[in-house]
């Protein structure tokens, strides 16, 4: 069993490092964040190997949630970031076009 879940978090960790190449080589800024938030994703996942590893569950599940509920938190402000200068730039090229 031991085995298995090693396989499984060496495996995590390459797909973080794919998606740190979709990071820094993407061609647009939300390809970049979408590798932002899928590496955030996999982060929880280490963690809660990490925690059945070491046998201590309970302490790596409650860092994992807080992790999460920072992750989704962070999407929410950064979505509305994003979308409040995308509206705003939509409104000046539409001014430029009359």
């Amino acid at each position: 069993m031991d085995a298995f879940f090693k396989l499984l978090f060496w495996g995590v960790i390459v797909i973080v490092g794919m998606m740190l190449i979709r990071v820094f080589k993407g061609p647009g800024v939300f390809d970049r964040l979408n590798g932002i938030f899928a590496i955030g994703i996999n982060v929880i996942v280490i963690l809660l190997f990490v925690g059945f590893a070491s046998g201590r569950q309970d302490m790596y599940v409650d860092i994992a949630l807080s992790y999460g509920i920072l992750g989704f938190l962070s999407t929410v402000i950064i979505a509305r970031y994003l979308g409040a200068r995308l509206d705003v730039s939509d409104k000046d090229e539409e001014e430029d076009e009359r």
